[in-house]
């Protein structure tokens, strides 16, 4: 694909750098099940986003026992399949041993030929059977092994086990019809066309039927350009042109070099980010001898004729070649997905607009309420005006009002979310953070500042100044005398509280732990990991994404005037009288746009639109504060060894919206030294190759 098409294809937020679609993968939306848009046609696989060859198997084989469990009795009619299973690689034929030996009447169809993206690999390269975790379905052999000899025993398997595999068959339509999915087949480009009937399909074609592309002249030359590396003794003593910047195209640049083919690298980028640092450590290697050259910054514009025209850094320059590999990935096969009726994540439906509608009213009702704001509709006069009066009871120690209901319903949220996400995430460290949370929510933000403590201080409100710390809170930093009933040592002291969660609390915990106060206490990152887990995948991500974190940093500048207005006020120290209506103005303006707008409605409103992070990433002032102190002496970070396979899902789940799998494919580590890393580890759980893990900075990550 040229750069041009490439950008057309992207949308607008993608190209400003302010987008969940920037660095990942796109995906079809799918249920819980695996189900996609159009009932009875399920995705798997590389499709699916599991690119893992253990973890495609192991996907296909389930999904096919959940559907078996959910047909029933099988089909009577011999015209119609039970099950149709489109593709016969890992996760097709996973699919296919799970339903081997059964009643139901099931064929697997094929394009090309059985493990086809498996075929296309350099046929030396190894292929670890990872995640060790995970046991490999249908008895089918897979350990660690060289290309050819996988493929080899994966052949005898099927011709043993006679599986119903029909190629080259290739799926070209489908549509449903009264309960039924009719699909279009046609025996390979150009044969014969027919139609299947089946009661579920399951579509495990992955990637490889849709590489991306140059468009540029000569490209279609088979002969001397191709798409993939299959023996690089094929190219020894040829002039090999290979255009791509990521780990394969570098690996194959090496490869290709050391079999004895002249080679010249060209990727459009200004450095090689992508590749691992072993590949780039052979790649430097081989340039500096003189056996590869490399052009940064270049584009092919023409691949006909005997040498390729380039643009490099925006001049043209000719490059003699006898081949050609163009390694520029694959991409989703968006435009057949939607041929058959995929919807596809992030678009735009009557559900999804209502339920993004539904949330932000239901926010904007609870925060108003909350807060005692008096706005619609709740305001004197509005249709719900009567409700904050209803809300006022007298519990007998205490005399409680919608504040109150409202932190008992935000606490049971968290629980109730809570328990849905320790379901989701079952790893001990996750369970302990989340019941962290659960436990800090219940205990220090609901139960002794709102139950105990109304039964031992006159204030009981003033607790938060230990477990709010400022600038999260500006009144946890906040006391007088004249609001303490003129006790001058109590008003001291709740400052001292205040000051000591601060400034000396608040250091020690990011000097051991990062950030990490956001993931693990906190009460607004509890209703994000609880309530927004649902929703951490929609971070933007981007250059643009990465300066909007810069709104938090001006925040806090603010934070520190308005604040000691506040005390000038509240101890009358200087011109305290002059000072009143610029302090009332502050005040009121920070409460009204800080308090309510961002963290509030916008925090929250927002996450089934830009993620569970939007206040805690771009606006709160604490952690602004956070990666101030964390960036100069924070010891946490997340490191990573040798293993990764650029799958990006590490980078899908970051609800900060960081690249992680960049640093992952680099083995840098990621630390607050240079990112907004809040120390969730949910990039560690979702690895399937045990890449990441938690560690210190400046620790060696020895390679496994």
């Amino acid at each position: 694909m040229s750069s041009s098409s490439m950008l057309a294809s992207e949308s607008w937020w993608q190209r400003v750098g302010f987008s969940a679609q920037v660095g990942v993968r796109a995906l079809p939306e799918l249920d819980a099940d695996r189900q996609s848009s159009v009932p009875g046609l399920y995705i798997v696989g590389d499709l699916a986003d599991a690119p893992i060859i253990k973890a495609a198997l192991h996907q296909g084989h389930a999904l096919a026992q959940r559907i078996a469990a959910g047909l029933g009795a099988p089909s009577q009619d011999p015209e119609l399949l039970d099950v149709l299973i489109v593709g016969a690689g890992p996760a097709g034929i996973g699919a296919a041993l799970a339903l081997e030996g059964g009643p139901f009447r099931h064929r697997v169809i094929e394009r090309e030929l059985p493990f086809a993206t498996i075929h296309h690999f350099p046929k030396k390269k190894l292929i670890f059977a990872e995640p060790r975790s995970l046991p490999t379905p249908g008895g089918l052999w897979f350990d660690d092994a060289p290309v050819d000899e996988l493929v080899r025993r994966w052949e005898d398997a099927l011709a043993a086990k006679n599986l119903p595999i029909e190629a080259p068959l290739e799926l070209l339509g489908l549509r449903r019809v009264s309960g039924e999915l009719h699909c279009e087949v046609q025996a390979g480009p150009g044969g014969a066309k027919r139609a299947l009937r089946a009661r579920r399909v399951i579509l495990a074609t992955g990637r490889r039927g849709n590489l991306t592309r140059l468009n540029v002249p000569g490209e279609d030359d088979e002969d001397r350009v191709k798409h993939a590396l299959i023996d690089p003794a094929l190219y020894a003593g040829r002039r090999l042109l290979i255009i791509g910047g990521g780990d394969s195209a570098v690996e194959a640049a090496c490869d290709c070099a050391e079999a004895g083919a002249v080679v010249t690298l060209a990727h459009r980028g200004a450095a090689l980010t992508r590749p691992k640092e072993k590949n780039l450590q052979r790649l430097r290697a081989l340039a500096s001898a003189g056996r590869l050259t490399v052009h940064a910054d270049a584009q092919a514009r023409d691949l006909a004729g005997d040498a390729a025209l380039l643009s490099v850094a925006g001049a043209e320059r000719r490059v003699p070649f006898d081949d050609a590999l163009v390694l520029i990935g694959a991409a989703l096969p968006t435009d057949f997905l939607r041929r058959l009726g995929v919807r596809m994540e992030g678009d735009p439906s009557p559900g999804r607009v209502a339920w993004i509608v539904s949330f932000a009213v239901f926010t904007w009702l609870f925060y108003v309420l909350k807060q005692k704001k008096g706005y619609f509709p709740f305001g004197e006069g509005d249709v719900l005006g009567a409700v904050p009066k209803l809300l006022e009871v007298d519990l007998g120690f205490r005399t409680v009002d919608a504040s109150f209901w409202g932190t008992c319903l935000y606490s049971a949220l968290i629980l109730g979310f809570g328990l849905k996400a320790l379901a989701r995430w079952p790893s001990p460290t996750q369970r302990r953070r989340l019941w962290s949370l659960i436990g800090f929510q219940w205990v220090f933000l609901f139960g002794i500042p709102e139950l105990l403590a109304p039964l031992v201080i006159e204030r009981p409100w003033k607790v938060y100044a230990l477990t709010v710390p400022w600038p999260l809170s500006i009144w946890s930093l906040v006391d007088a005398p004249s609001w303490a009933g003129g006790d001058t040592l109590t008003a001291v002291l709740w400052l001292g509280v205040g000051a000591l969660s601060a400034f000396v609390l608040i250091p020690w915990y990011v000097r051991r732990n990062g950030e990490a106060f956001c993931s693990t206490l906190c009460g607004c990152g509890g209703l994000a990991e609880t309530v927004g887990d649902l929703f951490r995948h929609l971070a933007p991500r981007g250059a643009a994404a990465k300066r909007a974190e810069g709104a938090g940093q001006l925040i806090l500048f603010m934070a520190v005037p308005v604040t000691l207005l506040i005390l000038n006020d509240a101890w009358q120290f200087v011109a305290a009288g002059a000072l009143y209506n610029v302090k009332a103005f502050a005040q009121s303006w920070y409460g009204l746009v800080v308090d309510f707008w961002l963290a509030s409605i916008a925090g929250v409103a927002l996450y089934p639109v830009l993620g569970n992070r939007v206040w805690c990433r771009f606006f709160c002032p604490l952690r602004a504060y956070m990666e101030r102190l964390a960036r100069r002496f924070a010891k946490v970070a997340i490191l990573s060894n040798n293993k990764c396979i650029s799958c990006g899902e590490c980078t899908r789940h970051c609800q900060m919206g960081i690249d992680v799998m960049a640093y992952a494919q680099r083995q840098r580590e990621l630390s607050n030294g240079d990112s907004a890393c809040i120390q969730c580890g949910i990039c560690v759980e979702v690895c399937p190759m045990d890449v990441l893990r938690l560690g210190e900075r400046g620790e060696w990550q020895l390679a496994i």
